[in-house]
């Protein structure tokens, strides 16, 4: 066994071009995929070389070729990291703590890693954008396997679904618009306290608790609408009433610091009244009617009428993957939805039911399923797991294309891998001949 657990003092462990990879590296990373992966050996500190290895001839060959980097994109990651960290540890001024320097130099320090990241990226994406199966490529790819080695498949179904929620009358929006007049005009002119308004009359139950505190938040974690209102608002002031896909809003601000600003607010939701339910009721009726009597493919009926974001566009098919593939395993499925499909034949179309759709507010929706197909357990094959296989097989093209442009360019810039490293097994082809 390769022994690479000595002291630690950071030094130089390889070199490609002018960029270097030093112990430190490896170890930070070993540490992390240690704790995810729970596998804790020297082999895994050599695939991670081997990774960082190959990152930088891919930022080389990048920059050899003029690949283009975005600097509007690294601004924004870095902008998005200060926020997600100055969330983490509890604002801007705690992570300029934390790292001994103020942001500005926390963004120095880290640009070139993100536009390094950006470069790699571009130039796996040049590797494999020709890279394309075609049928004979799927067939070839299944005769290779071995018959003891085919994937065993559990039972699998494609099922789709419906999802249509009630709209809100224009009666009760000018009710939800008059009760938050009301409150802001008891706050401004009546000299009411918001927080306590918050928690008696607020629909969003989460912060209401909380007097309507929304804690810090920085650009980009909110609605625009709701965004757009806070950031301008000085301390202690409320805001106009703000209509966002919630409802409507008025927001106190509390305090803010750099891109980072704290605020409570009141919600007011227009209310959901029985006639709306079933009005929407009414309306799968009539798209269940239509796939009935063929005028409308269920698969166009989601795309045109579903509210659901996740699934309608793949024409409502619940957890459709890459390349196409539609089929779910059963035991992938919620229990939930496991008790729907045991009741239905393929083809069948389910009676509408009531759902509760994730979210605090609770709300409300109708649902039907389409269950499309269902398929027994069994090995792979052709027929039933054509979509599977030809993910497979565009995988498979895509590693080899990536292992045969390595092979190619390692041997164009100059390499060393310096100390116990040199020895890794899966290292040695990096490591020029003498």
């Amino acid at each position: 066994m390769i022994r690479l657990n000595a002291q630690i003092i950071d030094e130089i462990v390889a070199v490609v071009a002018d960029k270097i990879i030093l112990r430190s590296d490896i170890e930070i990373a070993y540490e992390q995929a240690s704790k995810e992966t729970g596998i804790v050996n020297d082999s895994l500190k050599c695939k991670i070389l081997e990774m960082k290895l190959i990152e930088n001839l891919m930022v080389l060959k990048a920059q050899v070729d003029s690949l283009p980097v975005s600097e509007d994109r690294v601004d924004a990651e870095l902008e998005e990291r200060i926020r997600y960290y100055a969330q983490q540890y509890g604002g801007e001024k705690k992570l300029e703590e934390i790292y001994g320097k103020s942001i500005a130099d926390i963004k120095a320090s880290n640009r070139e890693r993100i536009r390094n990241n950006q470069l790699k990226q571009s130039m796996e994406s040049k590797i494999i954008k020709d890279v394309k199966v075609n049928p004979t490529d799927i067939k070839n790819f299944f005769g290779d396997l071995k018959v003891d080695s085919l994937p065993y498949y559990s039972a699998e179904v494609e099922l789709a679904q419906i999802v249509i929620e009630p709209k809100v009358s224009k009666a009760a929006k000018i009710m939800a618009h008059e009760k938050i007049n009301e409150l802001r005009r008891r706050i401004v002119d009546g000299g009411e306290k918001f927080s306590t308004l918050a928690l008696i009359y607020s629909d969003d139950k989460g912060s209401a608790s909380k007097g309507g505190d929304l804690g810090y938040f920085g650009r980009g974690m909110m609605v625009p609408e709701f965004e757009g209102a806070a950031f301008k608002l000085k301390p202690d002031s409320v805001s106009r009433i703000i209509e966002t896909k919630y409802g409507y809003h008025i927001i106190q601000a509390i305090q803010r610091k750099g891109e980072q600003v704290n605020a409570r607010h009141i919600l007011i939701m227009p209310k959901i009244y029985s006639t709306d339910m079933e009005i929407a009721r009414n309306m799968m009726d009539s798209i269940i009617q239509m796939v009935k009597m063929d005028s409308l493919s269920f698969e166009k009926a989601a795309k045109k009428f579903s509210n659901d974001e996740a699934t309608k566009a793949n024409g409502g098919l619940i957890g459709a993957g890459g390349l196409g593939n539609t089929h779910v395993p059963v035991d992938e499925l919620s229990k939930e939805l496991n008790i729907n499909i045991q009741s239905m034949e393929v083809g069948q179309i389910s009676e509408p039911e009531l759902l509760t759709l994730p979210g605090p507010d609770q709300k409300r929706a109708w649902r039907i399923f389409y269950l499309k197909s269902e398929t027994p357990p069994h090995r792979a094959n052709l027929i039933d797991d054509y979509q599977k296989l030809q993910v497979m097989a565009f995988e498979k093209k895509q590693f080899e294309a990536r292992q045969k442009w390595i092979a190619r360019y390692r041997k164009q810039f100059y390499i060393q891998i310096n100390g116990p490293y040199a020895n890794c097994p899966g290292l040695q082809e990096w490591i020029p001949k003498k």
